[in-house]
This record gives structure tokens, sequence and C-alpha cells, in this order.
């Protein structure tokens, strides 16, 4: 009897290798907007600050950065130095205490961040989310492209009426990512995205990003992915944001700090 309940274990822990094997292979790809001419994003001497009184001391000064459709920007720096702040500055969510945030006419800026699939209605198959999301003219094209979008993201056939209760957070990601592509946006900025994905996972969305058409702007603290991913570095300290020379630089220099 034992030795059927420990075949019967060894038998599901297979089971469960291969289906991350099998999710691990994939394709992921996101949809983009296209190229922008010139920045698509610019930030001219920003300063933002919480306070209303005239001495309250500003949390980002003087920022200046471009961003565009070939950009691949890390933002690193301790938490609480901004951000978060300098994120929700870039998509439009505050206005700047002083300076202009600017942005290219027609350009789409989307959103991930480590809640991303936490977005997904769990009684819904991945399809069914779409559907809701983006009803387009309820025809049957319209579904079928909704299908080829999310087989195009990773999630196959089978996956995608299933209950999304049923898939792995790895999969739900997939489909919350899919959500955010079908935008078609020319701005890509993911903050802390790796927080609930295993290694397979970050591996295929770093690959992803490497053929993304757009611009990325990332947060993270998650060293492979920011290697893997980022091609300029930018600091956020002390009210300020600066250009490392590179990530490797920036994590010597703390290093140092430690020592």
């Amino acid at each position: 009897m034992r030795d059927d309940k420990l075949e019967e274990e060894a038998r599901e822990l297979e089971e469960g290798a291969s289906a991350l094997q099998e999710d691990a292979e994939q394709p992921l790809s996101l949809k983009a907007g296209g190229a922008v001419s010139n920045f698509a994003l610019q930030i001219k001497g920003v300063t933002f600050g919480y306070g209303s009184t005239p001495d309250a001391k500003p949390l980002l000064r003087d920022v200046e950065m471009g961003i565009d459709s070939a950009s691949r920007v890390v933002l690193l720096g301790e938490n609480g130095n901004g951000k978060t702040t300098l994120v929700k500055l870039l998509l439009g969510e505050l206005e700047p205490t002083a300076g202009e945030v600017a942005r290219a006419g027609g350009v789409r800026i989307a959103l991930v961040n480590q809640h991303h699939a936490d977005q997904i209605d769990l009684t819904l198959s991945p399809l069914q989310f779409l559907m809701i999301k983006f009803p387009g003219d309820g025809s049957y094209s319209h579904e079928q492209q909704l299908r080829s979008h999310l087989h195009s993201c990773g999630v196959t056939s089978e996956m995608q009426t299933l209950p999304s209760s049923a898939l792995s957070g790895g999969q739900r990601s997939r489909v919350a990512l899919a959500a955010v592509s079908y935008t078609e946006p020319h701005i890509l900025i993911l903050d802390e995205p790796t927080n609930n994905l295993d290694l397979e996972a970050v591996a295929s969305l770093a690959d992803c990003l490497d053929k993304f058409a757009g611009g990325v702007v990332l947060v993270s603290h998650d060293q492979y992915f920011v290697s893997r991913v980022a091609k300029e570095v930018w600091v956020v300290e002390k009210g300020t944001v600066t250009r490392a020379e590179s990530f490797d630089a920036y994590r010597a220099a703390q290093m140092a700090k430690l020592k």
C-alpha cells in the first residue's frame, strides 16, 4: 500500500515538472504600438513634492530624461526615494510641481506591476476575461482574434476555456500580460513584475522584452532580470535621478557602501 502511494506521489511530481517545462516552452509575444520618432516620453526639468507649504522638501527635483521606442531603462534606488512617484509621473497619474512630462501624440503607455495577475477574475476563463475587457463587435472573428492573441502569449487552446483558478501563477501572469499588450502600447512600464513568477516565467518574460517593439521602463530588484533586460540604468536617490554607467557599476558601488 505504501509503495503504491509513493509511486502515485512520484507520478504527480513528474507530471508537475512536465507541465512546468511545457509552460516554459510556450511562446510569449507582446503586441506593441510600433516605433515613435524621437522621444515617446520626455521629462523636462521636473520637480515633484507632496507638501503644500513653500518650505516643503520635494521628493524629486530637476529631473531630465527621455524614453524612446528602443529604450530599455531600469530605475534603481532604495525604497522611499521616489521610484514609484516617477512611474506615476510617467503614467500621468501625478502632475509635476514644476517642469513638464511631454508625451508624443497618440502614445500609449501600459503598466505591468507585481499584482497584475491578481486583477484576473478567477471565476472566468482567460477567453471570457478578454472578451469582457475587449468586447469588440461581439463577432466570431473578434473572438478568434482574441484566441490567437492569447495563444501568442502562451495561453494554449486548452487553457483558454479553463477557469483561471485552475491555472498556475505563471499562466495567470501570461493572461494578464495578454490583456495589457492587446492595447498595443508604445511604452511598457514594469513595476516589480517578477515577484510572483517562477524562474522559467522570468526567463520567458526577459526573452519577450528583448523582442518587444517599443520602449521598456523597469523597476525591479531581480538582478538576473535587470541584467537581461536593462540597457540604461537610472538611479533615484536623495531627490535626484542620475544615469549610472551600468548595472554592474551600480551594484559595485552599493557593495562598497555596505563594506
